[in-house]
């Protein structure tokens, strides 16, 4: 299954890489995706399509702007596709761009909990995490992985968080004491890309991810109109295809990684109507004593 995925993978990022900062930023449609859907996501969604109709596998397929595609009558697996995790960043030529994808045995209702292989690609550099439910360690085209950190100090913590179509006053309510915090004896950045933020734990580069936007809307329905404002009439927290590859492959890497309510994800429907209760979040960290203290730093 590795080189199957890396093949399509690579073949998304050779349509993609022509794209990257040419300034055609397109918004083709917003339909079926919360987030909008640009052109360079069109040109990768159809590389996807292309190069999975020529597999000989029994397989259907959900990605960001399809939705469930069925390319056999009896699927045996479901791959669940973002092949552009991370528009923004690659419309504006930056690194944290990735594709995005996670195999699963195919059912009407898959969950985190029974994904068996997944692959994360930088889109840019080529570079590639993958694990195998099968398989004690993760491979990558990076060496010397894992290099999770054993940092437990909140004050010197490097970390992400995410803000796209997140109202900034709720952010900073919830996450502002944790942001204090460590923004100057540590650092805080916004990759605008899950897996790019994820995979970055595995390499040491930072320490944790954090989005909770999904449970503040969740907790807080009086808020929900402030989402759909930033939103632009329609509320976009985080879905499951942005991070299952991700935090598959991060917490076979040892990593901690639950939503926001501290919950394992393996209950997590892989496929998602995009309404407000198939949206989820994420608090991922390189250990658990770390993870317990962010989560005690949250503000709800």
């Amino acid at each position: 299954m590795k080189n199957e995925l890396l093949e399509l993978a690579n073949e998304v990022r050779k349509a993609v890489l022509p794209e990257l900062n040419n300034n055609k930023r397109e918004i083709i449609r917003r339909q079926y995706c919360g987030d909008p859907h640009f052109k360079i996501d069109e040109i990768a969604e159809q590389t996807v399509e292309r190069i999975l109709k020529t597999w000989k596998m029994p397989i259907a397929y959900f990605s960001e702007d399809r939705g469930l595609v069925f390319l056999n009558k009896n699927p045996e697996y479901i791959l669940i596709i973002d092949p552009i995790d991370g528009t923004r960043p690659a419309m504006a030529n930056f690194e944290s761009c990735c594709f995005s994808i996670a195999v699963a045995p195919y059912s009407k209702h898959p969950l985190f909990g029974e994904i068996t292989n997944a692959l994360v690609l930088e889109l840019k550099s080529g570079e590639y995490f993958y694990a195998d439910v099968n398989e004690p360690k993760i491979t990558s085209s990076i060496l010397r992985l894992p290099f999770l950190n054993n940092k437990i100090n909140l004050e010197n913590m490097f970390w992400s968080i995410e803000l796209t179509a997140h109202p900034i006053k709720q952010i900073s309510r919830v996450c502002g004491s944790l942001i204090d915090n460590s923004v100057t004896l540590g650092a805080v950045f916004v990759f605008t890309s899950s897996s790019y933020s994820l995979t970055r734990i595995i390499t040491g580069q930072l320490d944790s991810h954090v989005d909770v936007g999904h449970r503040i809307v969740q907790d807080n329905p009086e808020l929900i109109e402030e989402f759909l404002n930033v939103g632009r009439g329609k509320i976009v927290t985080l879905f499951p295809y942005d991070i299952a590859a991700a935090a598959f492959i991060l917490i076979k890497a040892g990593g901690t990684v639950t939503d926001a309510y501290g919950q394992s994800l393996n209950n997590m429907s892989l496929m998602t109507d995009k309404s407000l209760k198939e949206q989820c979040s994420i608090i991922a960290a390189s250990n658990s004593y770390l993870h317990g203290k962010i989560r005690s730093q949250l503000k709800w």
